[in-house]
């Protein structure tokens, strides 16, 4: 085994005394020791930055949320989101949320059979729209600690209430001109299902 100061000065045979003085290149006399030790903090950063994300990578793939739709009327947002639980048996791993946003923020949670009955409800209220407003249905919340019902009412666009024990009742209306697109946000969540 050759001696450091062999290998070091034999690294820089060949080079001129301008590439060393132009900080190019260390002079020969010394050990570049701020490089020595630099390397393996860098070497240290990078193994915690590869570790931290390992870590947290299984919590940030654990759920997968995907809007589909978001609808807004007179300051008020209507989202319909998708949900993927990859911890969870595959029988209950997907959902879907229907969400208003006024000042208070709530949302309802649908497993597939509900979300047949929102269709249900809804091609009900489409077709019972009028200048009043009439109520069409109901549905309560299963299998959550927070006792919401979703109210559908049909009148001059589409009435969605969710009334929570938790945060209080907060409502969105659909206006006309967004029937056609939520009617096809509601069959994309159904296919999602079908999956």
């Amino acid at each position: 085994m050759m001696p450091i100061n062999h290998l070091f000065h034999r690294r820089l045979a060949g080079r001129t005394p301008k590439t060393i003085r132009a900080g190019i290149e260390a002079p020969t006399s010394k050990l570049d020791m701020s490089r020595l030790t630099r390397t393996p903090i860098y070497g240290l950063i990078l193994v915690l930055t590869v570790s931290f994300s390992a870590l947290t990578f299984p919590l940030q793939a654990r759920v997968q949320l995907d809007i589909v739709a978001k609808f807004r009327n007179a300051g008020i947002e209507l989202d319909i989101v998708t949900v993927v639980d990859s911890e969870v048996e595959a029988s209950k791993s997907k959902a879907a949320l229907l969400g208003i946003a006024t000042p208070l923020r709530s949302s309802f949670s649908f497993r597939r059979e509900e979300w047949l009955l929102l269709i249900d409800l809804w091609s009900k209220a489409v077709k019972a729209q009028s200048d009043s407003w009439k109520i069409i249905g109901s549905m309560k919340e299963t299998e959550t600690s927070d006792d919401s019902v979703l109210i559908i009412s049909a009148g001059p666009g589409i009435k969605f209430v969710i009334n929570s024990s938790r945060k209080g009742l907060v409502a969105y209306v659909l206006s006309k001109d967004d029937l056609a697109r939520f009617a096809g946000t509601l069959y994309r969540v159904k296919e999602f299902f079908s999956r």
